[in-house]
């Protein structure tokens, strides 16, 4: 029998869970641990002269010819299934990562000996949402749903219940906790992810953040990523993969739905529902609900303000937030201070200085010229739109902003980002005035008024995702609003009153931002027109070198030690990083990278 040896025990090819290795091995199985072995078990090898954790990724292999096998010294317990080992080893591929990221991710966090025989636990509910049922019954297929940002979920997620076994993929763990929570009173039966892994592998829907895209689903039916746009659905860490191009390959290789939801879709996902020539239209819900999701947007444009003595905060802003807090309300202020941009603005004008080509913000590096840190455009220092070469550099600050905002609205102001909750201060407790980055918009549960006192900052930030991502904050300052029922109101500072963000949040049509980001990005090459690899660290340089000069692969670089590869062809470009033999040292592979310097 092909894979058994004379003693009758078999050959299996295990995956090690070590670091730098990205290959598999084959081991000899005794008899005594044969039980319910299958692809996926979780073993314990002899590897480099230790014991080390892995995944059985084939049974029964040819034995090697001259060569004595160690063997497996025990079977941990059930793993991911073959259908997930197939998708980590596609996105080991897609990311330029190792296989075994994502299959430690799709592991149980603790040892599960046996799962029940699967079967789909289908779940009927009066209040599914209608357009979500009409869209998962229309087969394989994936499609883009535009909601309004306040938006229920539990309608939709009922829907995919329906369907038998599906995957519900939430961008934050507290939000899919409660999602999974209100599912469960509904009726249907639900798999928490990570902690009911077991439940997942019997057939029960998979509710969890973006590491349950690769939860057991032998009865999958359907896959829903919630608000799709959301950055926290990649991940930071080496490999940066995404949930969502997770979701839509695995929904494609089961043959079923991929339902991509939010209030502001990707080009990245309407690209993914398209025919192949170009971002679609997304599926919208009425017209009245969805601008009833947005709130109303009031836009201070400071164009006309004198650059070098006007402040952080606007008279209109001020005036805003003392209204908010005599009606009893909570002010949030956002200001981003960490990986900006440096703005400058002319003296004379008032106008940003952005790039030509691009629209990104621009640098000045050397005397008498600017350069676009988004796509390396240089011009000289003169305003585009008068021609004045008095330029000032905007400084910020949260620190220094909540000084100054106390002492103009005479009250305590709470500061909240990411670095101090990092630092064991997620549990102070926030005032009615809070400012922060984006992290005080997580920290808050709603607020009467939300400032963004610096929208430029993210409308030209060096990131070709800028647009996309000032969209998405025009969403979350929406929700924390309660849309246009509970009285309150969005607050943005820009001297761009005439961005196709503000438009689109003003008239509730995020689709504008869409179109523009597509021309763009068609223009100048970035994802999704085109795919990008940027290799930096250590060892970039021998990499490239050996990866050398493929037809139909842009090199670019190097670039404050980093290089680009970049190809229309993703299939090419990403099959000729693979079969590079990876230099010892430091390396790191960013496929598609969101900020690109």
């Amino acid at each position: 029998m092909s894979g058994a040896t004379d003693s009758g025990g078999r050959i299996v090819r295990v995956l090690p869970d070590v670091p730098a290795v990205n290959r598999a091995f084959d081991y000899f199985l005794p008899d005594s641990l044969q039980g319910e072995v299958a692809v996926g078990s979780m073993v314990r090898i002899p590897f480099s002269n230790r014991p080390v954790g892995g995944w059985i990724v084939e049974l029964d292999v040819d034995p090697p010819t001259g060569v004595k096998l160690l063997a497996v010294r025990k079977i941990h317990g059930v793993g991911p299934d073959e259908a997930v080992i197939d998708l980590a080893r596609w996105a080991s591929w897609r990311w330029a990562g190792r296989m075994a990221t994502f299959l430690r991710v799709a592991s149980p966090e603790k040892v599960v000996a046996r799962t029940s025989a699967p079967s789909a636990r289908p779940t009927t509910s009066p209040h599914a949402d209608v357009v979500a049922t009409e869209l998962l019954s229309q087969g394989a297929a994936c499609h883009v749903l535009q909601v309004s940002p306040t938006a229920d979920y539990l309608p939709i997620a009922l829907a995919a219940a329906a369907t038998g076994q599906a995957i519900v993929v939430m961008p934050g763990v507290v939000e899919a906790g409660v999602l999974a929570r209100r599912l469960r009173r509904a009726g249907a039966s639900v798999a928490h992810w990570p902690q009911g892994w077991a439940s997942a592998a019997g057939g029960s829907t998979v509710v969890g953040g973006r590491g349950a895209v690769l939860a057991p689903a032998p009865c999958l039916s359907a896959v829903v990523v919630f608000d799709e746009h959301d950055p926290t659905l990649e991940s930071e860490n080496s490999p940066t993969w995404h949930a969502r191009e997770l979701a839509i390959e695995r929904a494609r290789r089961a043959k079923v739905p991929c339902l991509l939801v939010s209030p502001c879709p990707t080009i990245d996902a309407l690209v993914a529902a398209g025919s192949g020539d170009g971002p679609s239209a997304p599926v919208r819900v009425a017209r009245a609900i969805e601008r009833a999701g947005w709130a109303p947007l009031q836009v201070v444009d400071r164009r006309g303000e004198d650059v070098g003595r006007s402040g952080l905060f606007s008279s209109a802003f001020v005036q805003a937030a003392r209204h908010a807090l005599d009606e009893s309300e909570r002010v949030v202020v956002l200001l981003n201070r960490t990986g900006r941009a440096k703005l400058l603005a002319c003296r004379s004008c008032g106008s940003l200085a952005t790039c030509d080509e691009c629209d990104s913000v621009v640098r000045s590096e050397v005397l008498g010229t600017l350069e676009c840190g988004r796509c390396g455009t240089v011009r000289p220092a003169v305003c585009a739109d008068c021609g004045s070469t008095a330029l000032s550099l905007l400084r910020l600050g949260v620190d220094r902003a909540a000084e100054e905002l106390e002492a103009l609205l005479r009250t305590p102001v709470t500061t909240v980002t990411g670095q101090a909750a990092r630092h064991g201060e997620a549990d102070q407790e926030i005032g009615r005035v809070a400012i922060g980055t984006t992290a005080v918009m997580h920290r808050v549960p709603d607020a009467g008024l939300v400032a963004i006192v610096d929208l430029d900052g993210e409308l030209f930030a060096p990131a070709y995702r800028a647009a996309e991502s000032a969209l998405a904050l025009m969403v979350r300052s929406s929700r924390l609003v309660g849309g246009r029922s509970r009285g309150g109101a969005v607050l943005v500072q820009t001297r761009h009153p005439d961005h196709e963000v503000v438009t689109a949040a003003v008239t509730a049509q995020p689709s504008l931002v869409a179109e523009a980001e597509w021309a763009r990005r068609s223009l100048l090459g970035f994802p999704p027109a085109e795919t990008m690899v940027v290799v930096g660290r250590a060892a970039a340089a021998t990499f490239v070198e050996r990866f050398g000069q493929p037809e139909g692969v842009e090199v670019l670089g190097p670039n404050d030690g980093e290089w680009m590869l970049r190809s229309t062809n993703q299939k090419l470009l990403l099959d000729a990083v693979s079969e590079v033999e990876r230099p010892s040292g430091g390396l790191r592979l960013w496929v598609d990278p969101s900020r690109v310097r």
